[in-house]
């Protein structure tokens, strides 16, 4: 582990055990992360893309330990903390913060924003009182919010201000690293935008590390430095360039060009996966992409890919990777456009 890297996870995995009969015995597991090493340095931001169920924000939540690693070490700012427990756990736990999703699941309805986001401050014995009531409107105020705002209840504030809110508890104890779950998943275009240019300052000013999960690869590649694309629990791809202009996976293709963009003259040329996602229960042999990959040959049934570096810390795990012809999409016929505008301009 490099000086420069603030998080080392290794062959992390996190099986979720299925129970049934009479003694509810342990009869399967669910395969939710599988696997998963990367690095992340100081000051970047790592994302993570791919389906619903892919073991996104499982993976954030281990990362934390507000999920037990079944196998694996997480190692955090040059200390191992895979097996922590009480005050040293707590202690780390100071630097490593999350935004969740749901700002309004995350908020408690009964108390208002003052004790919300000064409840860290509190329960660690930093602040309490009048000083607490300062610190509470400096983080408010890194947010956009004012003092107007303190003793409001959270049903009072838009999804946009509830977010606002979770970032601005999640700051409290002034952390080097913060899970992004889907930070912007509740609000609108606009607000989006505004929460989006304000994580960007906030980490510029704080200098923090984010690991940025999102549905939403556009909203991925304006936030991020290196981009993980996940399928049933690993990860495929790694690439520390543009998303849409080097993908070489058939899966990250296919979220590519599945992304809608703001010009008629390149609609179409979508490439549709056929069948379902298979079971993180009894995940396939081989390659978990073959069953649906219109590249799968008979290697890919029988032989898992390793994650292997095809140039410039870009990290693929397919066997053909490189080989490929993917043809065009809208995706990339419109990136390569916009490319070309910028290089003129």
């Amino acid at each position: 582990m490099s000086s420069n890297t603030i998080l080392s996870i290794k062959n992390i995995k996190k099986y979720f055990p299925l129970t049934g009969g009479v003694f509810r015995r342990v009869v399967g597991k669910v395969h939710a992360v599988d696997d998963v090493s990367f690095d992340i340095n100081r000051g970047e931001t790592i994302g993570i893309v791919g389906e619903s169920g892919c073991g996104k924000t499982t993976l954030g939540r281990t990362i934390l330990r507000l999920l037990e690693p079944t196998e694996g070490t997480i190692e955090f700012d040059g200390q191992d903390i895979t097996n922590l427990r009480g005050g040293d756990l707590r202690a780390v736990r100071k630097n490593m913060q999350i935004v969740f999703q749901d700002p309004m699941a995350s908020l408690n309805p009964r108390i208002t924003i003052k004790n919300s986001v000064g409840e860290p401050l509190v329960v660690n014995g930093i602040a309490r009182g009048p000083k607490m009531r300062d610190m509470v409107l400096k983080l408010l105020s890194k947010v956009g919010l004012t003092e107007a705002h303190l003793n409001r209840f959270p049903h009072e504030f838009s999804g946009g201000q509830r977010q606002r809110i979770c970032i601005a508890r999640a700051l409290a104890l002034n952390p080097k690293f913060i899970v992004m779950d889907e930070p912007t998943s509740s609000t609108d275009v606009s607000v989006q935008a505004q929460t989006l240019n304000l994580m960007k300052d906030l980490q510029q000013d704080l200098n923090l590390t984010y690991l940025f999960i999102s549905h939403d690869l556009s909203v991925v590649k304006h936030m991020s430095d290196r981009i993980a694309v996940m399928y049933l629990g690993k990860i495929v791809e790694l690439t520390p360039s543009d998303i849409f202009r080097s993908a070489l996976h058939p899966y990250t293709f296919a979220l590519v060009s599945a992304v809608p963009i703001p010009d008629p003259r390149f609609a179409g040329k979508a490439q549709i996966l056929s069948g379902e996602v298979p079971s993180p229960i009894n995940p396939p042999v081989g390659c978990r992409f073959h069953p649906r990959c219109a590249f799968a040959e008979e290697k890919c049934w029988k032989e898992e890919p390793e994650l292997r570096d095809t140039g410039d810390g870009h990290l693929v795990a397919c066997h053909y990777a490189g080989e490929l012809d993917f043809g065009s999409s809208a995706q990339l016929d419109y990136a390569q456009a916009v490319g070309k505008q910028d290089a003129q301009t």
